[in-house]
This record gives C-alpha cells, sequence and structure tokens, in this order.
C-alpha cells in the first residue's frame, strides 16, 4: 500500500516536474520567437530618427505658418486693356514673388482681346468691368482687395522675385511710411535699348517734387495711408495718376521710402500709356503745376543745383570719371556736327542717340561710385555709340 501511494506521488511528482519542464520549454520558445521578431538595436535606432525627424518637420512647417501669418498680406493688382499678349508675364511675377504671403487681383478693362482666357489660366481673382480707364479700375481692385499693403501693376509690366520681400519690409520699418518705390528697368521695343531709372536714397518729398519726370511706376502703398485721401486714383487724368497720388500721400504727412536698386521691369512700346503723344503729356503737367505750384520752384532749384554744385561735386569726388564725360561728350557732338547730313531721318536718329548718350554719361558720373550700376551705363553708352555709328555710315554711304 505504502508502495503504491509512493510509486503514485513519484508518478504525480513525476508529471508535475515534467509539466513544470513543457512550461520552461513552451517559455523559452516563446522567448526565442520574441527575439526573432522583435526590433534590433539598430532598428530601434533608425525609428527613433525618423520620429525625431518627422517632428523636426512639423516643428518648421508649423513655424514657417505662423511666420507667414505675422507677414501682412499684400495684394498685387494688376490691370489689363487689351492686353492679353502681356498679361500672363505680369500675372506669373506676381505668383512668383518670393514674399508668400500674397493675393493677385486681376482687372479686366473691358478688353476685346484675350485678357479673360489669359487671366483665368492662373489662381488669381478675376474682375472684369466695363472700360473706365486704369484709375477707376485700380481704384475697383483696391476697393476688393484685402491686403494691408497692395500694389498696382500695368499688364506690360514685371515684378522682380524679390519686390514685394524688400519693399514689405522696408515698409514694416515705419508706420508713417506710405509708400515705398524702387528702381526701374525698361525696356523699349522700338529702340531696342534699356533704360534705367533708380532714384537716391536721399529723395524725399521735395526731391520728388523736384526731380519727376513722369510717372514713379509700380510702388507699394500703405492701405491705411490710401484710405486717408479724399479720392483714390484720379480718373480725369489720362497719365501720371500714380505720381499725383504719391503727391497727395506726400501732402498729407506720409513719408516716401525708395529702394537704389531695379525691382521693376517696364516696357516701352507701341500703344502704351508711357508712350502717350506730347500733347497729352505736355497738359498734364500744366496741370499738375497748377494743382501743386511749389513744384516749379523746386525744379528750378534742382536744376541749378546740378549745373552748379552737383558739377562741383562731381569734379571734386569723381574727377576721372567727370573728366571721361565731357570728353566723351565733345567726341560725339564733333561727331554730329563734322558730318554733312542729306538724309533728314538720318539726322534726327543721330540727334535723339546724341542726346541719349549725353544722358548716359551723366549717369555713368552720377553713378560712378556704384560698380554695378556704373558699369550698366558704360556699356549702355558703347551700345549706344555704335548705334551712332552705324547711322554716320549710312549718311556716309548716301553721299
Amino acid at each position: 500500500m505504502e508502495d503504491s501511494v509512493q510509486n503514485t506521488q513519484s508518478s504525480g511528482f513525476g508529471q508535475t516536474g515534467n509539466r513544470n519542464n513543457s512550461h520552461k520549454g513552451f517559455h523559452s520558445f516563446f522567448e526565442k520567437d520574441v527575439r526573432l521578431h522583435s526590433p534590433t538595436q539598430k532598428e530601434r535606432i533608425a525609428r527613433v530618427m525618423v520620429r525625431k525627424l518627422l517632428a523636426l518637420t512639423q516643428k518648421r512647417r508649423t513655424s514657417k505658418d505662423d511666420a507667414k501669418m505675422k507677414e501682412p498680406l499684400v495684394s498685387i493688382i494688376i490691370t489689363s486693356y487689351n492686353y492679353g499678349r502681356f498679361l500672363a508675364g505680369a500675372v506669373e511675377s506676381a505668383i512668383k514673388q518670393t514674399y508668400e504671403n500674397t493675393e493677385v487681383i486681376a482687372i479686366n478693362d473691358g478688353s476685346t482681346d484675350d485678357t479673360e482666357d489669359v487671366a483665368k489660366r492662373y489662381p488669381v481673382q478675376y474682375i472684369f468691368q466695363k472700360n473706365q480707364g486704369v484709375a477707376i479700375a485700380r481704384n475697383n481692385g483696391i476697393k476688393r482687395s484685402r491686403g494691408e499693403f497692395f500694389i498696382c501693376l500695368d499688364a506690360d509690366d514685371k515684378l522682380f522675385p524679390q519686390f514685394v520681400a524688400k519693399t514689405a519690409e522696408r515698409m514694416m520699418k515705419d508706420p508713417k511710411i506710405g509708400f515705398v518705390c524702387a528702381g526701374d528697368r525698361v525696356w523699349n521695343e522700338d529702340t531696342k535699348i534699356e533704360n534705367l531709372w533708380i532714384p537716391h536714397k536721399i529723395h524725399s518729398k521735395y526731391g520728388i517734387f523736384a526731380g519727376w519726370i513722369g510717372a514713379l511706376g509700380s510702388v507699394l502703398i500703405r492701405r491705411t495711408a490710401f484710405d486717408s485721401l479724399e479720392c483714390g486714383f484720379d480718373a480725369s487724368l489720362p497719365v501720371f495718376e500714380d505720381l499725383d497720388l504719391c503727391f497727395r500721400l506726400l501732402l498729407k504727412g506720409w513719408k516716401i521710402e525708395v529702394m537704389s536698386e531695379p525691382l521693376v521691369l517696364g516696357r516701352l512700346h507701341r500703344g502704351s500709356r508711357n508712350t502717350a503723344s506730347i500733347r497729352t503729356k505736355k497738359s498734364v503737367e500744366t496741370f499738375m503745376y497748377r494743382k501743386y505750384r511749389y513744384i516749379r520752384p523746386y525744379q528750378r532749384l534742382y536744376m541749378f543745383y546740378q549745373s552748379t554744385l552737383g558739377r562741383a561735386t562731381a569734379l571734386m569726388f569723381h574727377p576721372f570719371a567727370y573728366l571721361e564725360g565731357i570728353k566723351e561728350k565733345v567726341k560725339v557732338r564733333t561727331w554730329v556736327e563734322s558730318c554733312h547730313w542729306v538724309n533728314s531721318v538720318n539726322l534726327e536718329d543721330a540727334k535723339e542717340d546724341a542726346r541719349e548718350i549725353s544722358l548716359t554719361v551723366d549717369k555713368q558720373i552720377e553713378w560712378s561710385w556704384n560698380k554695378e550700376l556704373g558699369y550698366y551705363y558704360a556699356r549702355r553708352r558703347r551700345i549706344l555709340e555704335s548705334r551712332l555709328m552705324r547711322i554716320l555710315s549710312r549718311e556716309e554711304t548716301n553721299m
């Protein structure tokens, strides 16, 4: 009996021992399987790096969005009347600004060409109105815009990619700045010559009054400054309505800020407003002189400065450039006067080129301290000289 119990217990203990051994085998097999399917140390490191990279990307994206939200919205208002052939370039230049927080509005001023089709190819706000002129088109575009700052761009002009970024940065430095203007590079499609207009940093409202020679082109305007005026762009003016607006802003006490670098690409062509008839421009200039009676005294004072102190300053600080400029002017004048002209058309072309060369030489002297602009005007002078030489060769052939 005891032997049987003993055998039974021993057999029980044996079964229990086998059961424990089987559990140990199961656990060891499970642990081995986990080790086979668990990530290695390299995989864990890789996963941690991926999570950190995703977090960093999300953080940068969030900070970029926050920065964009902090940037003031800038509206770019493009007006077009039968300028469908140019509109694509203007719209693309507005869309490709490095400053991200912008909106683009295209105003169709009753065009009969493909202006509408071109505008609707791009992600812009499109507005159609009956033909009422560029001033009313701009005013309507400003009413529909939402930007704290805005730019009015003609459809035949283009903005450099950094225009908004650079002008908006200047505008945000001082809340009293009403508008910011930059230089223009103007391509003349008839003469195939590029001209350059660069405002001086010392320009104040008096400098604008004294030195204006036409439209200011595309400028960045503060909305609160624009709203402070009794009216927007003057629809009664066929040209220079942008200059008139800036004059009124200055008279209201708003400041002007200038950037002495070209940020706008203009175009002169037949049919453009910049090539309006001399009679139209003269009538507008007469109107401006009557409206702003202090302009003419400023201009006379500015011309006196250029002919006296300006020349003395140029001779003092840039003697080599000044003397070379005088030598160049004398040479060109001798070329024109020594030729026996038979063809009156050639004579008029030669006089025009000689006048352009003289103006270019003056600009070359004025900006001789600026290496980039000095090189630009020197290259432009050489192009004009070669044109003049070809005219003289044609005239000698006719003799």
